[in-house]
């Protein structure tokens, strides 16, 4: 996950990025990555001609940068307090995840870190909310971190799928695997696994059932290719909605890695990925990775 030794940290000046900048700063330390803290200061109406003349703009979005750019370097000096190296990034463009996609693109950081928030269902369909977006289009793994400290040890959770019944392509899982234990042996966590079988009753009526032993020894087999204790397991028939975030609460989870992948605009409005489903109700961070 820690390739190119990069980080790429995404702030909002206008809100509390504090939480954001610690987690990155403390992915850096453990990886002796540099950092990027990358922010949008795009305002629509300060625009040439949207409500004031060119030259009256001009002077409102120095302005506007100027403060701005204050709000980041201070952000950016606790950073190099820790005794990192940081670069710091403004960027103007709309929508503001076309111009953070593309600079990602462009620089390819090992790991994206950025704050999220709670979003209505409306938000996510009709507002094209930069979250979604980024989960979506980001084309290297993306931590969206929720604010709260991480549990001590932080325990690490990726949400695989033995099977492959859903259509995510076979080698993710091993991604996510992969990025779970790198974080475990990092920060000196502790590795589980978490998987549900649910499917929706039959003609309405009556609920197929799963062979609870033979589904739960596939989990337990993916664990043991990767040294993962078998009661760090975890199989479920429960549906994901309510399963995952009882689980990420029962074992104190700091972060949970999940896969997503690109879906089509009908998907996205009527059904959306899991990892969107799930982003609003985790009450932990959650590490979206793509599949290659």
């Amino acid at each position: 996950m820690f390739e190119s030794n990069t980080i790429a940290v995404v702030i909002d000046p206008e809100i509390d990025n504090r939480a954001v900048v610690e987690k990155a700063i403390a992915m850096s330390l453990v990886s002796r990555a540099k950092l990027e803290v990358i922010y949008s200061e795009y305002v629509h109406y300060l625009e040439d001609g949207y409500f004031y003349d060119p030259v009256v703009a001009k002077t409102l979005r120095e302005e506007h940068s100027e403060v701005n750019a204050k709000k980041a370097d201070a952000l950016a000096q606790l950073a190099r307090d820790a005794g990192l190296s940081v670069n710091v990034v403004a960027l103007w463009g709309s929508p503001a995840h076309r111009s953070l996609v593309e600079r990602i693109a462009a620089t390819q950081p090992s790991l994206v870190i950025k704050s999220t928030s709670h979003h209505n269902r409306l938000a996510r369909i009709f507002l094209a909310n930069e979250d979604w977006e980024l989960v979506r289009h980001c084309p290297v793994p993306l931590l969206l971190v929720k604010g709260l400290p991480w549990s001590e040890p932080p325990i690490f959770v990726a949400a695989v799928d033995p099977d492959h019944l859903r259509d995510k392509p076979e080698s993710l899982d091993q991604k996510l695997v992969a990025h779970m234990l790198e974080l475990r042996d990092r920060f000196g966590g502790e590795a589980h696994l978490y998987h549900y079988d649910w499917l929706p009753p039959l003609s309405g009526l009556y609920p197929l059932r799963f062979d609870a032993g033979s589904e739960s020894a596939k989990l337990a087999e993916l664990g043991a290719m990767h040294g993962i204790d078998p009661a760090h397991c975890h199989w479920t028939d429960v549906v994901i909605n309510d399963s995952l975030p009882a689980l990420i609460e029962e074992v104190d989870a700091a972060v949970v890695v999940m896969g997503a992948i690109s879906r089509s605009a009908i998907d996205r409005v009527f059904v959306g990925s899991t990892a969107e489903r799930l982003l609003d109700e985790l009450v932990c961070d959650v590490l979206v990775i793509k599949p290659d």
